[in-house]
């Protein structure tokens, strides 16, 4: 991450200011189900978590995984934080410049940003002066760097309206509440969420804190006094939910919240989990930071939320949970799919479960997850196989148990 500190030299200013054309509703995000998500009686959300690009480089290869079996075309909400965003944002950008799932996919995502990021730093050594004595990593150039590579100035009003809602997390870095990048939350601010920029609200997910500065967004509204309202500061959504399934759940208790399950999902409700969760290696025994501990703590506790007791965590691929008023309303599936679950015994999990947090990643390390992503599929995919309340998502495709 030190190498985020010599960004390029360039001074970066606010964003350019927004054509007229470009002040749309972003109605692909939004916490509101509509007549496209209800319309098959079925709910399915996909949650990605945070890791950096071995979250980025396992939630793209999962997706094609679930291409496979027919599943990811059945996904009404993307739900994303830090890493996860990356695939998540691709996704649903679906036809804007290069971005097309069927091909290259998974190469694009992984993309080197930490690279990007740093620049030629050698060539310009007042960046070395500019950043040594910052306490965090500035925002813009990694920003930019986030544009260059991967969105090219794509926007909330670019958002692909075939492709899934998407819901990207992140957290008020001055009440620790989430923040989900939402027309709601953001109208709520008083700014239009058409014409911001992929690139930034990706960082707001992503933005560690101690290591990358918030992002500030300046809110639209007017104070009592007549003046501008405070500013938000957002960071990472992990501090709250590191691994999407808070959103999921609220977007379906809100859907039931006026209307029981039988009417809204008599298909079936389904929430699947990618899960690129490390697990790093402590021999020495040393005292985990207060951070590391709380995301252990709160993905603990989410998927016992989701029907995984803490027991069987990073070994069970399956769970039920109650939805809708005091739980009365219904019964969600839960799909899985953990890097934890594959064992340090086996060279592949303890070659994927250590591969360290960064925006960059060697083609052996994205090759190990892609095959990881694989595995991890096939497997759930044979418990599944002759499981009657699996057989609403999956009889859509018939030719289903024949892929190799």
């Amino acid at each position: 991450m030190f190498l985020l500190t010599l960004a390029s030299c360039a001074p970066l200013g606010p964003p350019s200011t927004i054509p007229a054309d470009k002040l749309l509703p972003a109605n692909r995000a939004t916490l509101q189900l509509g007549e496209k998500e209800l319309a098959d009686g079925r709910f399915v959300g996909l949650a990605f978590s945070g890791g950096g690009s071995r979250a980025a480089v396992f939630g793209a290869a999962v997706m094609k995984e679930l291409d496979r079996l027919g599943l990811l075309q059945q996904v009404d909400v993307l739900s994303a934080v830090s890493g996860g965003a990356l695939p998540a944002a691709a996704y649903a950008l679906e036809g804007y410049r290069d971005f097309n799932f069927q091909n290259g996919f998974v190469e694009q995502i992984g993309r080197d940003i930490q690279g990007a990021a740093a620049g030629p730093w050698y060539q310009v050594p007042r960046n070395l002066l500019r950043y040594t004595f910052r306490d965090t990593i500035p925002a813009e150039p990694v920003i930019r760097a986030l544009d260059d590579q991967l969105f090219h100035g794509a926007t909330f009003a670019d958002l692909n309206p075939s492709r899934p809602i998407l819901l990207l997390n992140a957290t008020d870095a001055v009440t620790g509440d989430p923040l989900v990048i939402a027309e709601e939350r953001f109208a709520s601010l008083g700014i239009p969420l058409g014409p911001f920029s992929i690139a930034r609200a990706v960082y707001m997910s992503a933005a560690y804190p101690g290591v990358l500065e918030p992002l500030t967004l300046t809110d639209g509204r007017t104070g009592t006094n007549g003046t501008s309202a405070d500013p938000v500061l957002a960071y990472d959504g992990g501090a709250a939910d590191n691994l999407g399934i808070r959103t999921l759940i609220h977007v379906v208790e809100e859907t039931l919240s006026e209307h029981p399950m039988a009417d809204r999902f008599p298909q079936g409700c389904l929430v699947i989990s990618i899960d690129a969760t490390s697990r790093p290696r402590n021999e020495a025994k040393t005292p985990l930071s207060a951070a590391a501990a709380l995301l252990r703590g709160h993905r603990r506790n989410v998927l016992e939320l989701a029907g995984i007791s803490a027991a069987q965590q990073d070994r069970a691929m399956f769970g039920t949970f109650r939805v809708g008023q005091n739980g009365s309303g219904g019964i969600c599936q839960f799909w899985h799919v953990a890097l934890r679950q594959l064992p340090d015994s086996d060279p592949l999990g303890e070659h994927v479960t250590h591969i360290t947090t960064n925006l960059g990643l060697s083609a052996e390390d994205q090759a190990a997850l892609m095959t990881a992503a694989a595995r991890l599929v096939a497997k759930g995919r044979e418990e599944m196989n002759g499981t009657g309340s699996w057989a609403g998502f999956l009889e859509t495709k018939p030719a289903l148990f024949s892929h190799p």
